[in-house]
């Protein structure tokens, strides 16, 4: 939890060599390789290793996390670096920080235009302290030349034209930041912090709470989740994995019932004492805007955790505790980074057989089938059809609102929203 007084995060150096997870490594002793540590020398996963286990996918989304967290130099770690998504639009690899906006819950549409739309009639997760959740995406320089240097997919006829079972590469990485306003004052020593601009709020002729075009701030930002996404020999549909601060919000036990506490503590996202019926609301359509000055909105967000590991077998669970639990104890004492968890990871149960307009349910998925962030995906944990990535993140055609007749056809492409919402958005700037 963010309390008061401050700190800075032990800095640690950029070094990038390769190192290939142990795909044959057995399930029962999901652990972490030596040669991963010290944090500072963390090597990139071998994104072309042999893939054979519960275990090596585990090992790949950690591995890549303690890679991409390393200090790269100006006080930004190594993921902060990389190309701002928006970018894919533009078709620009400037790497300048883009300002963060605030994320509105998922809609019920099938539409990944929900992903940019970032204010409007949808819930806003807001902080303990009334503050809204900031985010930041990013794409690797492999899924950028991939998708703008070699086949300019930002040209929305480009992309129409695109093979349909075309794939992203080996190597390809996209990556999604959740961030917390830290308080004036407010302790953050447990975080890794980094000074942003932010879009500022505002409330509409309607009392809707919007974001302002024309009003950012500088900040103080503690991380408090990010997604890795990375494509690997024998998965273009990507290891999707998510990791969390470990004092985002208590697990919901499985016999929870409504009325009941979920948690006698507070966490930064849940007070003490909520019970299991008010975690998770959307809070669309009656949030408001206390306070302009402040930035302050009502109500807050009582989050909890619906699968403590992102659901899937015991099996998958016990290496996703075991691996913690080896990374935390081979980080220097005191790192901030024993502080963020993995939650899972899921991924398909079979090589190559990512397909346009595919159904992606269990008979394909395996890890944690039933994974969510609670910092990013606060309000779908508990919906069925929404309660992974996968059931989000496909290929089925993107029918677009205001240009019904170019619709984005199913493409194994549309696996990732940064491409799909490079396609809505410069179509919708073509009309």
């Amino acid at each position: 939890m963010i309390t008061h007084t401050k700190r800075a995060a032990p800095a640690v150096a950029a070094t990038l060599l390769l190192f290939a997870p142990h795909a044959g490594a057995q399930d029962d002793t999901c652990t972490a390789p030596a040669a991963w540590f010290p944090h500072d020398q963390t090597p990139p996963p071998d994104d072309n290793a042999d893939f054979n286990l519960n275990c090596a996918f585990h090992q790949w989304s950690w591995q890549a996390f303690l890679a991409l967290t390393k200090d790269a130099g100006d006080g930004k770690l190594a993921f902060e670096t990389l190309i701002p998504s928006a970018n894919v639009i533009s078709g620009t690899t400037s790497a300048e920080a883009p300002d963060l906006m605030p994320r509105v819950g998922k809609s019920d549409s099938d539409q990944a235009m929900g992903e940019i739309n970032q204010a409007g009639s949808l819930g806003l997760l807001v902080d303990q302290g009334g503050r809204a959740v900031y985010y930041s995406q990013y794409v690797d320089h492999t899924f950028f030349d991939f998708v703008i240097t070699e086949h300019g997919f930002n040209d929305p006829e480009k992309l129409l034209a695109a093979s349909d079972t075309l794939n992203y590469p080996v190597g390809a990485l996209t990556l999604k930041a959740a961030w917390m306003v830290v308080p004036e004052g407010g302790d953050a020593s447990d975080f890794h912090t980094t000074e942003g601009d932010i879009r500022l709020l505002a409330e509409d002729g309607t009392g809707r709470v919007v974001v302002d075009p024309d009003a950012t701030a500088t900040e103080t930002l503690a991380l408090v989740g990010l997604h890795v996404v990375g494509v690997v020999k024998g998965h273009p549909e990507a290891i999707w994995a998510t990791f969390e601060h470990v004092r985002n919000a208590p697990d919901i036990p499985s016999d929870a019932a409504a009325d009941t506490p979920v948690s006698l503590e507070d966490f930064t996202f849940y007070s003490a004492n909520t019970n299991a019926a008010a975690c998770n609301q959307n809070n669309a359509g009656h949030l408001t805007l206390a306070s302009a000055d402040d930035q302050t909105l009502s109500p807050v967000t009582q989050v909890c955790r619906q699968f403590a590991t992102g659901g899937g077998s015991d099996a998958n669970a016990a290496n996703i505790a075991a691996l913690n639990e080896s990374v935390h104890a081979q980080l220097e004492s005191g790192s901030v980074w024993q502080n963020y968890t993995l939650v899972g990871a899921v991924w398909f149960s079979k090589e190559d057989a990512l397909q346009p307009a595919m159904l992606m349910d269990d008979s394909i998925l395996t890890g944690s089938v039933e994974l969510s962030n609670s910092t990013i995906e606060t309000f779908t944990q508990k919906t069925v059809n929404e309660n992974n990535c996968f059931a989000c993140h496909n290929t089925q055609a993107q029918y677009p609102t205001d240009a019904p007749d170019r619709a984005l056809p199913a493409k194994n492409l549309n696996i990732s929203h940064v491409l799909v919402n490079t396609y809505l958005s410069n179509l919708a700037a073509e009309q």
